[in-house]
């Protein structure tokens, strides 16, 4: 009988311990800075369309002419296909401008906003921008 009141809290601090890593994972709001929005004007390098997460490798031209490679993080690919995404949504060389949650740690990486391709189609990481429409309103 003793043992028995042993093992259930004994299964309840196990159980506890082991999904403290799930929690974990999604950091989002202690590595990006969600009180800051950057805006850049790039071209994309790299589309990753996988899981756990999406992103785009791209560079940056400064007022200097030197180019800063650049990262943002996206949703899932089940995520972001509701919000009009692809595998060919990008490719190397499209030009784009971006916004999104700068890195706390001021690296060159970020999580999405939203980009505007040069045509003024509008893609928003959250599937609020129009899901690939037209940006017409000059933003």
């Amino acid at each position: 009988m003793k043992n028995q009141f042993l093992v259930c809290p004994l299964m309840v601090v196990t159980l506890l311990i082991v999904s403290v890593p799930l929690v974990a994972h999604h950091g989002t709001g202690v590595a990006y800075d969600p009180d800051s929005l950057v805006t850049l004007k790039g071209t994309v390098t790299e589309w990753i369309w996988s899981n756990p997460h999406c992103g785009i490798l791209f560079d940056v031209t400064d007022d200097k002419g030197t180019v800063v490679h650049w990262g943002a993080e996206l949703g899932n690919p089940h995520q972001l296909s509701g919000a009009g995404f692809s595998k060919d949504t990008l490719k190397p060389g499209d030009k784009f401008t971006i916004s999104g949650h700068p890195s706390k740690s001021g690296a060159p990486r970020m999580t999405l906003d939203h980009f505007v391709f040069s045509d003024g189609r509008v893609f928003s990481g959250r599937g609020t921008k129009g899901n690939g429409e037209r940006d017409d309103s000059g933003q």
